[in-house]
C-alpha cells in the first residue's frame, strides 16, 4: 500500500511536471504563472496531510472493520463489490459538495482556478482531509476490508488527478463508462448545463443512473459562478469559509441554521 502511495506520487508529479514545462514553453501570461504557483502550495498541503492522516484513517477504518460481523475472504467479487461502493460514495461524497453549503465551503477551492491543467489536480482545499475519510468508513463495518478502501481510494486520487488536463481530447466510448479529461472538462465548467456534472470517480455509471451526466459539446468556461480573484493560498482556502462564517450567524434558531448549511450554495 505504502509502496502504491509512492509510486503513484511519483507519477503524477513527473505528470504535473511535464504540464508545467509545455505550458510555460507557450508563454503563458501572468494570470497563469500565478496560478501554477498557487496551485502548487495548495498541493503541498495536500501532501503533507495526506501523509499524516492516512494513519488516521487507517486506524478508524480498521476499528470499523473490527466491529463488522461480516468479514468475506477476498475474492474477486468483492473487489468489484469494493470497487462500485467506493465509487458511489465518492459520487455522493462529491454531490454533497455541490449541492450543500456545508460542503461546497472546501470543495469550492477545487473550482475556484480560472485556468484547467493538470495544477488544477493540486487546488484542493486540505480542510476536507480532515473528515472526508469519514464517508468511507462505514464500507469497513460493512466487511470490506481496510487497505482495500484506502488502495481504491488512493487509485481514484491518482485517476481524478491525471483528467485535469486539455492536452487529451474526447475518447469515444470511454467517455460515456469513465471519468475521463472531456467529462472531467464538463465538471469543472460553470456553463449552465454543465455546472454540478459528472461527478463519478473513476466510473461514470452514477452519473448515468442519477442524472448528473453531461456529454463535453460546448467549450467549458472555468471557475466559479462568483469567481474570487485572487491567487493567495490563504483566501483561496478560507473564501468559502469566511462567506459562510458572515451568514450563519443571521439565522435565528436551530432548524434555520442546519437548513443553511445543507441548503443549495449561493457562491
Amino acid at each position: 500500500m505504502l509502496t502504491f502511495n509512492i509510486t503513484a506520487t511519483i507519477l503524477i508529479t513527473i505528470a504535473f511536471a511535464i504540464e508545467v514545462v509545455l505550458i510555460l514553453l507557450q508563454k503563458p501570461d501572468t494570470d497563469v504563472v500565478k496560478d501554477l504557483k498557487s496551485n502548487s502550495v495548495l498541493g503541498l498541503l495536500i501532501l503533507l496531510t495526506g501523509l499524516f492522516m492516512k494513519g488516521v484513517e487507517f486506524s478508524v477504518f480498521s476499528f470499523m472493520y473490527s466491529m463488522s460481523i461480516f468479514k468475506p475472504d477476498v475474492s474477486w467479487w468483492l473487489w468489484i463489490v469494493g470497487i462500485l461502493s467506493c465509487d458511489f460514495i465518492h459520487w455522493f461524497y462529491h454531490w454533497l459538495g455541490h449541492k450543500t453549503q456545508l460542503f461546497w465551503a472546501a470543495h469550492a477551492t477545487h473550482h475556484s482556478s480560472e485556468h484547467f491543467n493538470m495544477s488544477t489536480g493540486w487546488r484542493t482545499n486540505f480542510l476536507h482531509l480532515f473528515y472526508r475519510f469519514l464517508f468511507w468508513s462505514p464500507l469497513c463495518f460493512l466487511g470490506l476490508p481496510p487497505w482495500m478502501v484506502l488502495f481504491l481510494e488512493s487509485v481514484t486520487a491518482m485517476q481524478n488527478f491525471l483528467v485535469h488536463t486539455e492536452r487529451v481530447g474526447k475518447l469515444g466510448v470511454l467517455d460515456w463508462w469513465l471519468n475521463t479529461p472531456s467529462n472531467h472538462r464538463v465538471h469543472h465548467g460553470v456553463n449552465p448545463e454543465y455546472i454540478d456534472k459528472n461527478l463519478g470517480g473513476i466510473f461514470m455509471i452514477y452519473d448515468h443512473l442519477f442524472g448528473t451526466y453531461a456529454k463535453e459539446v460546448a467549450a467549458p468556461v472555468y471557475g466559479l459562478t462568483h469567481p474570487i480573484h485572487t491567487h493567495s493560498p490563504v483566501r483561496i482556502i478560507l473564501n468559502e469559509f469566511v462567506n459562510i462564517g458572515k451568514e450563519f450567524p443571521k439565522r435565528k434558531g436551530l432548524v434555520a441554521k442546519l437548513r443553511y448549511l445543507f441548503s443549495y450554495p449561493t457562491t
